[in-house]
């Protein structure tokens, strides 16, 4: 069967492009490429008087690459010659003497189909709901159909650059002051779409109009001057270097005609399948695409259905849960001691929400949607037909235990899920008359932005109780890992290894606003440093405290630490590392305790420590059984505490160094360093003495 379908309108003579490749969402590929080819021909054989683009699918226009084609080709050679295919097809079309416009229908058109619609299209219809972007960034690659190169011309370069580097998807409405599109019902689509092509017999591809006007259009210096603002940005970590590719294309097409700036997108581009960055980046999008909606093993027969929830406290963490839930059509009932601060709880999520639809990233109406799916209030005894309660109460044992108290006497059958970074469930649930209904689902800040979520099955947690997190979790979008019991569970057990490494490097000489900077270069989106001003220093002293009561043997709190916690120097409002956001704040090198028995790490060491660190703890969460899989490993680590997606997560590191190299390396640096926490993880010497060195995931 064709990818794409030609159908002629004999008496318009208006042809349509139906796409419906095999795919569950229609992706690019050879076959694609050939009959988009076909269709273009006979178009131009039969001399119609237009052509639309349309989808066959309800939800995918054209939603890029098909990546498990790449992915399996993982040649430069073979990439080279698809794409150079794909760029001549486009550029028939675009040169056909009628006009071309594409027909979304509540669609995404995504990579390789936004640049289609960007390359061929003279116009675009679209309806509302519709997004649109170039997200291969996200996935290890850059848009080198065109895209970059189309997009400047539609918003300018300053804004290409932002939209591309950061891989963004738009809703279409955000595209209309282009003057490229327009938003118009679903019943008519196809009506204006043929009334837009009669009326423009003659118009002139916008890439190949040499009067086309390109937005804040600047001099070439100064173009150049905001490529160099965004490498400086950008390009940071050498382990990406599709985003120095993109920008090397994007510099080199700057004083080039249209089809030739695009053709150098090639020349980047294919050499980036056989990176083995790039492979881990394509692989993680795998990862968290077809793997991980079914790797959180629960009994989902004995969910309870939750079409309505309660959340106990309005805080940050507690209205941001809020907002997730509302916007999967879950009602809400948001209890907090205090009415007040709940009722401003729903004007800050009412306020954030407003921004968004000034910004065109959000409808009118989704907003509306998600407040009137909130109510607030005070009283516990509102909980007791209510399935699920989710407790986001500060982060205080004995109150966690009386909240918990306080909702079973109300309603013992209750699901009660601990939203908890660190107390382990047995231990909130200790003195609970019905412990099995208690289970862990911590989320992660901002709770609207984070993907993860991680289930903590307690040793009493019941399957009923676990299954419930677990389909709540997936019905608000989430990915959800499922991880066994213990202070800190997976994620802020191995987080807190890299905060704390970062202050531990700054004792043993690195400057730590140094410390920051080399995180960046590894490939953190954060430095340790920075973490501990922006994410609280309170929090997460407090937490290290707590780990150091219940696994001595593998925290340490660095005096550092405990000088600037014991000064006031925590972050969020008060003094840090950091002042007015991004300057170093140099009071604080008052407070560092400088070790100078030992040596200064060189800029590698450090970034390999910092690295070290976390896989080290993550294995060691494998020899306790707290982490099942290295799926699990890898898909916390990255969507949830910011181990570098460019090396797929701890446990795919490990298969690229060698066990037995990572365990000599960690222990080397515990020899060196008399660091606790680098103490090599038994499970590296299970899997040395099986004859495992790599191939984990």
């Amino acid at each position: 069967m064709p990818e794409v379908t030609y159908r002629l309108d004999s008496e318009m003579r208006l042809a349509t492009f139906l796409i419906d490749t095999a795919a569950p969402v229609n992706a690019i590929g050879e076959q694609f490429i050939k009959d988009l080819a076909e269709c273009t021909r006979r178009a131009n054989e039969d001399g119609v008087n237009g052509v639309i683009l349309a989808s066959a699918k309800q939800k995918s226009f054209l939603d890029g690459a098909n990546l498990k084609e790449i992915r399996t080709a993982a040649s430069a050679f073979a990439l080279k010659h698809m794409v150079r295919s794909l760029q001549d097809v486009f550029s028939e079309l675009a040169k056909s003497p009628f006009p071309v416009v594409a027909v979304l229908t509540g669609q995404t058109a995504l990579g390789g189909g936004f640049e289609m619609i960007l390359w061929t299209c003279d116009h675009v219809f679209a309806t509302e709901g519709c997004r649109m972007g170039l997200p291969e960034t996200n996935i290890g690659l850059f848009p080198a159909g065109g895209g970059p190169e189309s997009l400047r011309r539609l918003v300018g370069l300053e804004k290409m650059l932002d939209l591309v580097m950061k891989g963004q998807v738009l809703p279409a409405e955000a595209y209309v002051p282009t003057g490229v599109v327009s938003i118009v019902g679903k019943k008519e689509i196809f009506l204006e779409a043929g009334k837009w092509l009669k009326n423009h017999p003659g118009v002139i591809n916008r890439n190949y109009d040499p009067t086309w006007q390109e937005p804040g259009i600047q001099g070439i210096e100064e173009r150049k001057q905001l490529v160099q603002q965004a490498r400086a940005l950008y390009c940071v970590c050498p382990e990406r270097p599709y985003l120095r590719a993109v920008l090397d294309a994007v510099e080199e097409g700057l004083t080039l005609p249209f089809e030739e700036a695009a053709g150098a997108e090639i020349k980047y581009f294919a050499p980036l399948i056989e990176n083995e960055n790039v492979r881990n980046k394509i692989d993680f999008f795998f990862l968290t695409t077809s793997i991980a909606p079914k790797l959180a093993v629960a009994n989902v027969k004995k969910a309870v259905a939750v079409p309505r929830l309660a959340i106990l406290g309005a805080g940050l963490m507690g209205r941001g849960i809020a907002q997730v839930c509302a916007d999967r059509g879950i009602r809400v009932l948001l209890l907090d001691v205090d009415l007040k601060t709940a009722k401003k709880a729903v004007e800050n999520i009412d306020s954030s929400l407003d921004s968004l639809v000034r910004k065109g990233r959000w409808s009118a109406e989704r907003k509306a949607s998600v407040m009137a799916n909130i109510n607030v209030g005070d009283d516990y005894t509102a909980l007791k037909d209510v399935p699920l309660v989710i407790e986001a109460v500060f982060e205080d044992l004995e109150l966690k235990r009386k909240v918990l108290k306080q909702v079973q006497d109300v309603n013992p059958d209750i699901i009660f899920a601990s939203n908890t970074s660190t107390i382990p469930m047995d231990e909130i649930a200790a003195e609970s008359a019905r412990p099995e209904q208690v289970v862990g689902m911590h989320y992660f800040s901002p709770v609207p932005l984070m993907p993860l979520l991680e289930v903590i099955q307690g040793p009493r947690t019941s399957e009923s109780a676990l299954a419930t997190a677990v389909v709540t979790g997936r019905q608000q979008g989430k990915t959800c890992i499922v991880v066994g019991d213990g202070p800190g569970f997976y994620t802020s057990r191995t987080f807190g290894v890299y905060v704390t490494m970062g202050f531990f490097l700054a004792e043993l000489g690195i400057n730590p606003w140094e410390v920051d900077r080399l995180a960046l270069e590894a490939g953190f989106p954060q430095g340790p440093l920075n973490v501990y001003g922006t994410a609280g220093g309170n929090v997460i002293y407090h937490a290290a405290l707590f780990l150091k009561s219940r696994r001595p043997e593998f925290t340490e709190i660095p005096k550092t630490m405990i000088n600037m916690y014991e000064a006031g120097y925590v972050g969020a409002g008060k003094p840090c590392f950091y002042k007015n956001g991004s300057q170093p704040d140099e009071s604080v090198l008052q407070f560092i305790v400088r070790n100078e028995s030992l040596p200064v790490p060189d800029a590698a060491t450090a970034k390999e420590m910092l690295l070290l660190a976390m896989v080290n703890q993550a294995f060691h969460c494998l020899d306790e059984g707290v982490l099942r899989n290295y799926y699990s490993m890898d898909l916390g680590a990255v969507l949830g505490i910011g181990f570098p997606d460019c090396w797929h997560g701890p446990g795919r590191y490990v298969s690229l160094k060698g066990v037995s190299a990572t365990r000599k390396r960690l222990q080397q640096l515990h020899d060196q360093y008399g660091l606790a926490f680098l103490t090599p993880a038994a499970e590296f010497s299970r899997l040395a003495a099986c004859g495992v060195d790599r191939g984990l995931i």
